[in-house]
């Protein structure tokens, strides 16, 4: 694997490790994640081997990535499994809640976020521990939308 990122160009490199030529083994590509700094061309390469990994090994490979892909894909899924888990519980309403006006949409997400985390205390035992809570989710988001618009 580590040969033919060396020797491959892109396109051929992807096309071998989807047609099982190549592994992507957890090893591997934690190898690559670290070795590999983070210009255009090696973003690109750890972006389309990451979506390549199977879902376990891939959220391990995100943590060693610090770049704001990595943390908007561990964003996107504590968001989705919190969310999940909310569903199965009774609903509540917060119309009451008082936001501060800097932008509405992240602000109830981040306050709602953190309501399901603090009433689901034993939550983390069952999807894991994996560090992120709402504020890492409200950095991630600003990181995200500071580099959509080009700040």
């Amino acid at each position: 694997m580590v040969l033919g990122v060396c020797c491959l160009p892109l396109h051929n490199l992807l096309h071998y490790i989807d047609s099982g030529v190549l592994l992507l083994t957890e090893t591997a590509v934690t190898r690559l994640m670290q070795d590999l700094d983070n210009t255009e061309k090696n973003e690109k390469l750890k972006f389309s081997i990451i979506v390549r990994l199977p879902p376990l090994i891939g959220q391990k490979i995100c943590r060693l990535w610090d770049h704001p892909m990595s943390s908007n894909i561990i964003s996107r899924k504590h968001v989705k499994r919190l969310l999940h888990y909310h569903q199965k519980q009774p609903q509540r309403s917060m119309i009451d809640k008082s936001f501060s006006v800097e932008f509405l949409p992240l602000n109830y997400l981040i306050e709602t976020l953190t309501e399901i985390e603090s009433s689901n205390q034993g939550l983390d035992a069952f999807i894991g521990h994996d560090n992120v809570d709402a504020k890492f989710v409200e950095e991630a988001a600003l990181k995200h939308t500071t580099m959509l618009l080009g700040l």
